[in-house]
């Protein structure tokens, strides 16, 4: 007889705080000869849940009937029968965690824990297809919090109200940022938008609290942050700054790995106006030159992982997904009635002065928001739940927002499918007039850059290493322009709400990075040829915007005594090339390699460029 379970996991972060337990595995075991099974069956699970030992969990491994990965929404199924040798008795339900969710990435992340939940005997229903059974369980709190602590992920779950409504109401799509109040510096933990019914969440890590200028020094005497907030609106205006002190209250100091919190603002937040403000981290009127198009500075994202400037140029990123163009623009025309579209252009005025919309093959996908709508998850009632909105090149047919998708009538209950925007061919896109708060505030575009300025390898085939590349690339300026405005069209009463970013350098070009060894190219020679009195490393390293470079060689010769000689390096604006001769005739037999690595003053606006490395191998042969 064939036999299917379903269930769904979910996991308490407070008492109106929950979260699905994505991408955990299920698994379920026989019971042991040692257990008793119907007292396992009859107990409450609060009983029955407990963490394993690597040891514990290695003891059961022989009575596992099976396991599988519980979907995004923690939903999870197995097919059982007697290729699992299972008749429909009792299991033993357990989770193992490589991860949680949400949480960010580490270097170094903790080992996997797996936990018992409890001892089931499915209530087994008959179908036509076979034996159906389905349990759901959310995990409480104080247990949950454990699990996410020693996996190294902490949260803070809150919503966001008006103090002086007559009734608690939420306030959307503002920002709110957590600190940490420390003795030397206050470490910023994070932040997050609100979303329709004023929730928000912040997901961080233990070093993000820990974290001090001075090595040697742990100033975290307790075991959680103290924290303090702060609360922006799409405009950057600030609504609530709470003092540093007011992390050191009784309410307040050494939070736990979960902390809910309410917090509240004194009036109703509107967007009343449109505009660009940032590409990726930088603000497009403090933190890029005008004259140049360059950073003026590091992104000011914190202490510890602020990236570019100064002096750092625009590209499309190490995967190509391009420049987030980040802004706001209200659903409805501010003081009007008339539902709202915005859009992106762009000038290079090397080739024309007339604005090309950014569209087509020049958009790459971005979420831009969400919005609530019902669905269905599993057996039961419709809940409210969120669908994302995407601005994408292609995918949804539309050019205006779609309507929300009708909830599932019945199983497999699929997740929410996002509601794809695609820009017109001139670049509009018509802003969903149901999005949470009825504004858009923060990503709007995400712009492939290389088609207003393509790029490639940075040197022709014809360059080699040692010498110049014959035509040095370089990238262009733009303009990028944004536009808002009613859907009926511009008038007197409602005109076209309109900024720029006046410069912008962008570069997609590769950087040249050619290795090669003198000797490997004298004819009758190749890379097999030992070396035996003479070394030349010719090099060539080439971009606009090149951050650094250097020449290395490394090899296990080390420990024979050998120590590496001092190699070329340098920084911008081009980069080097020539040869650099070496004598070697006392350098004892062994394999070396040579390394060439460079890196461009680059960035996507959340990531600078990694850089690049060529390697050649030699060997001396004594």
């Amino acid at each position: 007889m064939d036999f299917e379970f379903r269930g769904t996991l979910c996991g308490y972060l407070c008492d109106d705080c929950e979260e699905q337990l994505a991408g955990m595995t299920v698994r379920l075991y026989r019971n042991r000869p040692d257990q008793s099974v119907t007292g396992l069956v009859a107990a409450d699970e609060k009983h029955t849940l407990a963490l394993l030992d690597a040891g514990a969990a290695d003891a059961k491994a022989g009575s596992l009937i099976a396991e599988t990965v519980a979907d995004e929404n923690g939903n999870f199924s197995f097919k059982l029968g007697a290729e699992q040798k299972y008749d429909g008795g009792p299991f033993e339900i357990d989770v193992y965690c490589g991860t949680v969710p949400h949480r960010k990435p580490m270097k170094n992340p903790p080992p996997p824990v797996q936990f018992s939940v409890t001892t089931l005997q499915p209530m087994w229903k008959q179908t036509d297809a076979g034996m159906l059974a389905y349990w759901e369980y959310c995990l409480p709190a104080r247990f949950w919090c454990g699990v996410r602590r020693r996996l190294g992920a902490w949260t803070i779950c809150g919503r966001v109200l008006i103090c002086n409504a007559e009734v608690p109401t939420p306030v959307a799509g503002v920002t709110v940022s957590a600190f940490d109040t420390d003795w030397i510096q206050d470490d910023p933990l994070g932040s997050g938008v609100t979303d329709a019914s004023g929730h928000f969440r912040i997901d961080y890590l233990a070093i993000d609290f820990m974290r001090t200028p001075f090595p040697w020094l742990n100033i975290e005497l307790f075991g959680g942050p103290d924290v303090y907030f702060s609360i922006t609106d799409g405009g950057g205006g600030v609504l609530l700054q709470e003092p540093r002190t007011r992390g050191r209250d009784s309410d307040r100091a050494d939070i736990g790995p979960c902390f809910c919190v309410d917090l509240c603002v004194d009036k109703p937040v509107t967007v009343d106006h449109a505009w660009f403000t940032h590409v990726g981290d930088f603000d497009i009127n403090a933190d890029i030159d005008p004259a140049t198009g360059l950073t003026k500075w590091a992104a000011p994202v914190g202490m510890f992982d602020a990236h570019g400037g100064p002096g750092f140029g625009f590209y499309d990123g190490i995967s190509g997904y391009g420049l987030k163009l980040i802004g706001d623009c209200p659903a409805i025309y501010p003081g009007g009635a008339s539902a709202m579209r915005y859009r992106f252009t762009y000038v290079n005025p090397a080739i024309s002065p007339t604005p090309v919309p950014i569209t087509g093959a020049a958009v790459n996908a971005v979420v831009v928001g969400d919005r609530a709508i019902p669905w269905r998850f599993g057996p039961g009632p419709l809940v409210t739940t969120f669908q994302s909105i995407v601005v994408a090149p292609s995918g949804g047919g539309a050019t205006i927002p779609p309507p929300p998708p009708p909830p599932p009538s019945g199983g497999p209950f699929p997740p929410v499918p996002p509601a794809v925007i695609v820009p017109d061919a001139n670049g509009w896109v018509i802003v969903p007039p149901d999005v949470n708060g009825g504004i858009l505030s923060g990503p709007l575009l995400r712009f492939i850059s290389a088609a207003a300025v393509p790029g490639g390898a940075g040197w022709a085939p014809g360059d080699t290493a040692g010498n110049p590349v014959a035509t040095p690339r370089n990238g262009q300026t733009l303009t990028i322009i944004f536009e808002a405005e009613p859907v009926t069209g511009p008038s007197v009463a409602e005109p076209t709400l309109t900024n720029s970013l006046p410069t912008i350098l962008i570069n997609n070009w590769s950087q040249a990075n050619l290795l090669n060894i003198l000797q490997f190219t004298v004819p009758g020679s190749d890379c097999c040829t030992p070396l035996s009195t003479d070394l030349g490393i010719q090099y060539t390293t080439d971009h606009q915007l090149m951050k650094g470079w250097s020449v290395s060689i490394t090899s296990c010769a080390s420990s024979k005594g050998w120590t590496s000689p001092p190699t070329p390096s340098g920084t911008g604006p081009r980069g080097g090339f020539g040869t650099d001769n070496i004598p070697i005739g006392a350098w004892p037999g062994c394999s070396y390699t040579v390394w060439l690595s460079s890196v461009r003053s680059l960035t996507d606006g959340e990531q600078d460029d990694t850089g690049a490395t060529s390697q050649i191998t030699f060997c001396i042969d004594r």
